[in-house]
């Protein structure tokens, strides 16, 4: 296993290269993404590690906490009316997605219903599990659609919107020193302090929002503690700009290490019904994006990232290299994925019950 995972990380750290070379967007992800999806599905003998994963998604959890600014929420007066818009967007989302599972997908309804749930992959695949669905086809069906979305909202914003995005994120470092730094009298050894806070923090945020079960935990977790330590002026350092290309580079390799050894005949109809849903899902956040904006007062490129239903992380930092709020973006994803976990089981047994769901598939 570690050397799978050694060929795991030199393959993607190959992609971004490449990708990094051709000033891609997101290079380090995208490309990592994209190289061992491509060797893994030929064949390569690749792996994931989940403890390696789940400490590069706190890292990026911290990075996207550092967005957080005391005056993040100034202009937050619209943001409730936008979280509660947030859930009807959620069910036409899935409508659409269930449609088309049920249309061509060739699957049970309680597959189509978690597959085409927007919704975090590891999530859904759970809850999935305990209601007897196809949880290969779920897991697969959330991967590539994520896959599709984090790949094409870069293209789609360089090359239809015109906003070019950054191939390596360069965070903004403040101007000031954090309170801790200051009390630690200033310099290298405050910084460092700074530092250690801040990656204590993280670490200690992931462990107790894994113990109290919130959804996302190793995300959240860091996400808040740094977003609170960065709110209130206690830490103003950031991960640096190499810090933040090593966790893309081992975040993507991890989800493109996804299709190994997937058999090409059961990847293509998967693949296809994905890459459609994900097409419906930009299109309808494009489409919807002036609404929310118009509610929330948010405006209209960081309102698109925050509904469009990649993953949370790719968003928040594909916002950062736009120099957009990534902070809104981070707690409109937050919030989608709290939704569905909250409300999806519900609703899939209120249809069970009103006979929307054959009792054989759920």
């Amino acid at each position: 296993m570690p050397l799978r995972i050694a060929l795991t990380l030199v393959t993607g750290a190959l992609g971004g290269a490449v990708f990094a070379w051709l000033h891609l967007p997101l290079a380090w992800m995208l490309g990592a993404m994209s190289l061992t999806a491509v060797a893994g599905i030929l064949g390569a003998p690749l792996g994931t590690n989940r403890r390696l994963r789940i400490w590069t998604v706190v890292a990026l959890g911290i990075v996207l906490g550092g967005s957080f600014r005391p005056d993040t929420f100034a202009h937050a007066a619209g943001w409730p009316l936008g979280l509660a818009a947030l859930t009807l967007y959620i069910l036409l989302l899935f409508a659409l997605g269930y449609g088309l599972m049920i249309a061509f997908g060739r699957v049970d309804r309680a597959t189509a219903f978690f597959a085409a749930m927007p919704g975090g992959i590891n999530e859904m695949t759970r809850v999935a599990e305990e209601y007897r669905a196809d949880i290969a086809t779920v897991a697969l069906t959330h991967a590539v659609r994520i896959y599709a979305v984090v790949f094409t909202v870069p293209l789609y914003l360089a090359y239809v919107e015109g906003h070019g995005v950054a191939a390596t994120i360069r965070p903004v470092m403040a101007a000031h020193s954090g309170i801790i730094r200051a009390w630690a009298g200033g310099g290298a050894a405050g910084q460092a302090l700074e530092y250690l806070v801040l990656i204590a923090g993280g670490l200690a945020g992931w462990r107790l929002a894994e113990r109290i079960r919130l959804p996302g935990a190793s995300f959240v977790g860091g996400l808040l503690v740094s977003g609170g330590l960065h709110l209130s002026g206690a830490v103003t350092v950031q991960i640096p700009v190499w810090g933040i290309a090593l966790a893309q580079l081992v975040a993507g390799s991890m989800m493109g290490a996804r299709f190994a050894g997937l058999s090409l005949h059961h990847l293509a109809r998967v693949v296809i019904l994905a890459l459609v849903s994900a097409a419906i899902m930009l299109g309808t956040a494009v489409l919807l994006a002036p609404v929310f904006t118009s509610l929330t007062g948010v405006p209209r490129l960081a309102m698109l990232l925050s509904l469009v239903p990649g993953g949370f992380t790719e968003m928040g930092l594909i916002a950062l290299s736009l120099g957009l709020d990534a902070a809104v973006v981070a707690v409109f994803h937050v919030m989608r994925v709290v939704y569905v976990i909250m409300f999806a089981p519900v609703f899939f047994r209120w249809r069970h019950r009103t006979g929307s769901v054959p009792p054989e598939a759920g």
